[in-house]
């Protein structure tokens, strides 16, 4: 039933409050759309790849300590190539604001898994 919730509420976030803070914040479409992100610097795809990576590594590495709480280190990443994201576009590309749509997902993919955290310590009654 969970896993339910999460679904509904991605499919929420997703289809329906991110556009409406597109529209707010004058999202602009690329004059040439793509269906990959237009990267603002040259080692922004490595960087990415890198955290990605490093994820993947943490995971490997942690999980014969940490069980099955290392799978954590997946929305971490997530989120961290969000706030890069984020960080290049408002440096880059400022009068855009698409900086302000990617600081929001970053924020709300982390606040989406601390609460599943909450949830499941409160469900196994740590």
């Amino acid at each position: 039933m969970e896993l339910f919730i999460v679904l509904f509420m991605m499919i929420i976030h997703q289809w329906l409050i991110i556009p409406i803070i597109k529209r707010k914040v004058g999202y602009e479409r690329p004059d040439e759309p793509t269906i990959f992100y237009a990267y603002k610097t040259k080692w922004q795809l490595p960087a990415e790849l890198g955290i990605v990576v490093l994820a993947v590594a943490a995971v490997a590495l942690f999980t014969s300590t940490l069980g099955i709480w290392s799978v954590l280190f997946i929305p971490v990443a997530m989120s961290g190539i969000l706030a890069l994201r984020g960080v290049l576009e408002k440096k880059y590309e400022p009068y855009m604001k698409h900086y302000v749509i990617s600081f929001i997902q970053a924020s709300v993919l982390l606040s989406a898994f601390i609460s599943l955290i909450v949830y499941a310590w409160v469900m196994n009654g740590v």
